[in-house]
């Protein structure tokens, strides 16, 4: 069945974008996807898949295609992972059993928007489709960099070479903080990326505060669209928790021109105070936000908590906090790839998350 005609039956999860020229349903950030009822013995997906080419690194030599992966969940758990690597179309089976039974499967994006691109066509069983039951859960939207993508957080070592096999969103923390909460959960994450950008940037990439307003800036972009304002009022969040600020400390810290580092901390605080206005703004007065930094870098946090302490004592705004997650514990949790958090990591990140919101929210 195309997608456009199944669109009735599925429950999205995150923000998607339907291409009306491709005929597909788009779901390129991490964790998006949906969730589809059948009673049959199998389920596939017809997609078609765009890879990314990450930035060339001085020094290191240029980075292989980035093709994205897509897995499947059945019962909370994820039972397969496939990377798409076919421009045109393929078929890829996400579930399949002995016998016909009723069975709920979410499809599920486990790379990340920048590492290539994923649409999906069709969607096929041997017997019927159902809508699956409506949960009216609260919702988490977890707003950060590659740490919050999962970035290597698969990985055998700390390898600098990138692998979408070894990124999985499905487990990384903000991902597991909400399935143990009991939240239903989006996440708009990309690896790279700045609160704001800098005034003198490493690299030629947007920052969060130029893209966040939008359903997929990065997809629009790549097919030359204007960028889709996103529905914030359609899709209410209870806490939006925003990891990010690493990006931020590398640029200040790797320019060239030392004397700088008070002007670009300046920049970087004024930046910080916009993009909590911007959350603020479009998601409404009753959303907790929860502005964190951790677990690689800690050098602009103390320009994070000022900002958020100023912004919540000006606007006497109480639904807003700071926090900082527990550094990587090398000798007992390791490295992922590229020094990112190991698996391990992710796993007691989501503990204490889980414990923050408890504490700031109840």
């Amino acid at each position: 069945m195309k997608i456009l005609e199944l669109m009735p039956m599925l429950q999205i999860h995150g923000r998607t974008i339907y291409d009306d020229k491709k005929e597909a349903l788009f779901c390129n950030w991490t964790c998006s996807g949906f969730t589809v009822g059948v009673e049959g013995s199998y389920l596939k997906v017809k997609v078609v898949a765009m890879y990314d080419l990450m930035p060339e690194m001085p020094n290191f030599p240029p980075a292989p295609p980035d093709w994205p992966c897509i897995g499947a969940v059945v019962d909370g758990e994820l039972v397969g992972r496939t990377e798409c690597r076919n421009e045109e179309a393929e078929w890829v089976t996400l579930w399949e059993c002995a016998e016909k039974k009723r069975q709920e499967i979410r499809f599920v994006k486990l790379s990340e928007n920048s590492k290539g691109k994923l649409g999906v066509l069709e969607v096929e069983t041997d017997g019927e489709f159902f809508r699956p039951e409506e949960k009216n859960l609260k919702k988490i939207e977890i707003v950060g960099d590659s740490i919050s993508c999962g970035f290597g957080n698969e990985a055998p070592d700390n390898s600098m070479v990138f692998k979408t096999m070894e990124e999985n969103g499905w487990t990384s923390y903000g991902a597991m903080a909400a399935r143990e909460l009991g939240y239903e959960f989006s996440i708009i994450s990309e690896s790279g990326i700045c609160v704001t950008r800098p005034k003198y940037p490493m690299f030629d990439q947007h920052a969060m505060d130029e893209i966040y307003q939008y359903t997929d800036e990065p997809y629009d972009s790549r097919r030359e669209e204007k960028p889709a304002l996103w529905d914030f009022k359609a899709n209410p969040q209870d806490i939006v928790v925003i990891n990010l600020g690493t990006n931020d400390g590398n640029a200040i810290r790797f320019y060239k021109e030392f004397d700088t580092i008070e002007e670009n901390e300046k920049w970087f605080y004024e930046g910080c105070r916009r993009f909590i206005k911007m959350v603020r703004n479009l998601n409404g007065p009753d959303t907790w936000i929860l502005f964190g930094l951790g677990s690689m870098d800690y050098y602009l946090y103390f320009l994070i908590k000022e900002a958020v302490d100023e912004f919540r004592a000006e606007t006497g705004d109480e639904k807003i906090r700071a926090f900082e997650f527990v550094p990587i514990n090398v000798m007992f949790e390791g490295h992922g790839g590229g020094g990112h958090p190991s698996q391990k990591t992710h796993n007691r990140m989501a503990k204490e998350l889980v414990k923050y919101i408890q504490k700031f929210i109840g």
